[in-house]
């Protein structure tokens, strides 16, 4: 029996047809082993870059807690000097408290966080206590970007986003800017390995 008009006769050509559905069990010890994964660290400046970013934050909310205290002074009215005294104390320990976790975070954060790229897919690991990594296979990647901010291109960083098909999105940022566009070419080049082929190609 010849195929159809228009489709490959798999039979002719040798190309084995397809048999029955199989799903074969699979031992956990021939499971590939996540420490063999050579995680690659993000870039050292963007410790760096997160620090300078909390720390125009903290400068921002020192600079509104100064005006509110110096115009409580100016005012000269005794009972508002009295009211406001404690919460302006405790405004200015927040910045000092935030001033030093701006500096220690990314110091803790930047050296756990990482990623990794595979043949099929893209890692991504971060977290601290709780650690977390997220796989997103080439097949599933509708389409990726690369963006730099003014605070990221004064650190030469840039991120990579790629973008699954209805999982959202995942970042990774903190990347050295020529990283960055080396690995939007390659997922790009991925993205249009894994996708499947036409019914013209295949039996």
């Amino acid at each position: 029996m010849t195929g159809s008009p228009g489709i490959p006769d798999c039979t002719k050509t040798g190309t084995p047809v397809p048999g029955p559905f199989a799903n074969p069990e699979i031992r956990p010890d021939s499971l590939p082993r996540a420490a063999t994964v050579a995680w690659q660290p993000l870039h050292p400046r963007y410790a760096k870059r997160l620090q300078a970013g909390a720390l125009i934050r903290i400068g921002v909310l020192a600079a509104v807690v100064a005006a509110a205290h110096v115009t409580v002074l100016i005012a000269g009215f005794e009972t508002l000097s009295r009211i406001a005294v404690w919460p302006l104390r405790i405004l200015w320990a927040l910045c000092v408290l935030g001033a030093v976790w701006a500096v220690v975070k990314p110091v803790i954060v930047v050296p756990r966080c990482g990623y990794a790229v595979r043949e099929k897919d893209i890692l991504y690991r971060s977290g601290v206590l709780w650690q977390s990594v997220r796989v997103v296979p080439f097949n599933r990647v509708q389409h990726t970007k690369t963006d730099s901010r003014l605070l990221d291109r004064r650190f030469g960083l840039a991120n990579l986003t790629v973008f699954p098909a209805g999982a959202g999105s995942q970042k990774i940022p903190g990347l050295g800017t020529e990283t960055a566009e080396n690995l939007l070419a390659h997922v790009s080049e991925r993205i249009e390995a894994e996708k499947p082929q036409t019914a013209d190609d295949s039996c």
